[in-house]
């Protein structure tokens, strides 16, 4: 009993291959939706581009609402500045 059966592999991995796309869309776009990226960069935009401005993780500077936590600035409450030891003479 022979059937007439060519072409049958290529619609087969023809729907496999839209089924597979259709699954990276679905998921692409509900990480997109979710703002993953953006969860997953956020210690580099704040906190650790905070520990290299003003050598703290909660530092900010006059700009960004205040200073707080800024070696700098001498205002008073958590700032102040850092010094070293002072060597044994």
């Amino acid at each position: 009993m022979s059937r007439n059966e060519s072409g049958q592999a290529v619609i087969e991995y023809v729907l496999l291959i839209s089924i597979i796309a259709s699954a990276f869309v679905i998921v692409g776009r509900g990480l997109v939706d979710m703002g993953l990226a953006q969860k997953l960069t956020r210690p580099l935009r704040e906190e650790f581009a905070r520990t290299y401005q003003y050598g703290h993780p909660k530092g900010k500077g006059f700009e960004d609402g205040g200073p707080d936590h800024h070696p700098r600035a001498m205002t008073g409450g958590t700032n102040g500045r850092m010094f070293l030891n002072p060597r044994d003479q």
